[in-house]
C-alpha cells in the first residue's frame, strides 16, 4: 500500500500521544493555573498540548528526517519550570508505556520515537519547534494538531490528537486519535457497529484505500468504515461545535431550518469527523463569524481524508470546492462543510449555506 511506512508511523505516535493525553487530562484540570497558559490569541494551551506535539514531531524526525511539520504549537516564550513539567509528563508515558508500541499490526516496520535524547529543557524546545514549517504547494509535510479541542480537554470532554501528511497540497493519510470516545453516547444502537468497545478509539485513512477505526489501545483488527446513505436532508443529524466563539451558530441554525432538520449533536473537535464518518451524524457545519476568518489546516486536516475515504464530501462552505492544504498553514476558504452525501445533497447544503452567508449585512 502506497505510504504504509508513513500511515503505520502516524498510527503508533497518535496512539502513544493519545494516552498520554488522557492520563494527564485530569491532573490537568486538577491544576489547571500551573499547567495551562494563554496564547496570545486568548486559547488555553496545555502541558498535554506541548507533551504530544513532542512526542509526535519525535518520531516523525526518527523515521522521516527530512520531513517538515506544521504544529499549532511553538516553544517561544515557555518558561523552563513550565518545559520541565513536560519533559517530566513524556519520561512518565516512556515508562508507563515502555514495551506497548512496537510490531502493533505493522509487518516488516519498527517504530523508532528517539530521534533526539529529550534529556533536557532545550532538547524539549528544540523537539516542539520543529512544527514551525509555514506550509505550501510543493513537496511533502506533516500536519499537526497535538490537543484538538483544548477547551473540551479541560472539560473533561472530547478532544482529539490529529495527524496528517499533506503532498503537494492534498492530504494524503490522516489519523486522529479519540481517547474519550464513547460511541453508545451518540447511538441507541452501539451493538451493531463492528469493532465497537467501551471508550478510546483512533480512525486513520490513506486517500484511495479506504477508511478505517480500531480501539485507542493496541488495534486487534481495524474496520472499515462508511458515512450512512440517506436520501433527504431532514433525516440528516448535524455536527456542531460547543464553543459558540468558533462558528456561526445563529447562522447554521438557519441553515438547518430551511433544510428540515432537527437533530444536532454539539462535540469538540476533529471528533466531529469521526463521528460522520462512522455513519452516526450526516452534517458537520462551520460557518465563520467574521468572513476575514481563515481555518487553521491543522484543524481539519486528518479528518479531510478520513471523511473522503468513507464515502463523504468536504467543501468550502460556500463554494462547491475541494478544500485546499496548500496555502500556508490557513484554508484560504469562508467555512467549512462536511456531509455524508449524496452529492446532490451536498450541493443542496453548499448552495442553502452560501444564501445564508451572503445575507449578512
Amino acid at each position: 500500500m502506497v505510504f504504509e511506512k508513513e500511515l503505520l508511523l502516524a498510527t503508533q505516535a497518535v496512539r502513544k500521544a493519545s494516552l498520554l493525553t488522557k492520563r494527564i487530562q485530569s491532573e490537568v484540570i486538577a491544576h489547571r493555573d500551573s499547567t495551562t497558559i494563554t496564547k496570545t490569541d486568548n486559547s488555553p494551551v496545555t502541558i498535554g498540548d506541548y507533551a504530544a506535539q513532542t512526542i509526535i514531531i519525535n518520531a516523525i524526525k526518527a523515521n522521516f528526517p527530512d520531513d517538515k511539520i506544521v504544529g499549532e504549537e511553538s516553544a517561544e516564550g515557555l518558561e523552563d519550570g513550565f518545559v520541565s513539567e513536560i519533559l517530566k509528563e513524556i519520561e512518565i508515558n516512556d515508562t508507563v508505556f515502555q514495551g506497548e508500541y512496537s510490531n502493533d499490526d505493522d509487518v516488516g516496520f519498527k517504530f523508532v520515537d528517539k530521534s533526539f535524547p529529550l534529556k533536557s529543557i532545550e532538547d524539549v524546545k528544540q523537539i516542539i519547534n520543529f512544527g514551525d514549517y509555514e506550509g505550501g504547494r510543493q513537496g511533502r509535510f506533516w500536519c499537526l494538531d497535538p490537543i484538538d479541542g483544548t477547551k473540551g480537554f479541560l472539560r473533561g470532554e472530547q478532544f482529539a490528537v490529529c495527524l496528517a501528511l499533506i503532498v503537494d497540497g492534498v492530504v494524503q493519510v490522516g489519523c486522529i486519535g479519540c481517547p474519550n470516545l464513547t460511541l453508545s453516547d451518540y447511538t441507541d444502537s452501539v451493538k451493531d457497529i463492528p469493532g465497537h468497545e467501551s471508550f478510546g478509539y483512533i480512525f486513520r485513512a490513506v486517500r484511495g484505500s479506504g477508511a478505517f477505526y480500531s480501539t485507542a489501545s493496541i488495534a486487534k483488527e481495524w474496520t472499515q468504515i462508511h458515512v450512512r446513505d440517506i436520501k433527504n436532508t431532514n433525516e440528516m443529524i448535524t455536527l456542531e461545535g460547543v464553543e459558540k466563539g468558533h462558528s456561526s451558530h445563529d447562522e447554521q441554525s438557519q441553515i438547518k431550518e430551511q433544510l428540515g432538520v432537527t437533530k444536532s449533536l454539539h462535540l469538540d473537535s476533529q471528533v466531529k469527523y469521526c463521528i460522520l464518518a462512522l455513519g452516526l451524524a450526516d452534517l458537520y457545519l462551520r460557518l465563520p463569524i467574521k468572513m476575514s476568518y481563515e481555518e487553521k489546516i491543522w484543524d481539519h486536516g486528518a479528518g479531510n481524508v478520513i471523511v473522503h475515504e468513507a464515502g463523504g464530501f468536504h467543501t468550502d462552505s460556500m463554494k462547491d470546492v475541494p478544500l485546499d492544504f496548500g496555502c500556508g498553514r490557513t484554508l484560504k476558504t469562508k467555512g467549512v462543510i462536511a456531509s455524508s452525501g449524496p452529492k446532490e445533497l451536498h450541493d443542496l447544503i453548499v448552495a442553502t449555506s452560501k444564501k445564508v452567508i451572503s445575507q449578512r449585512k
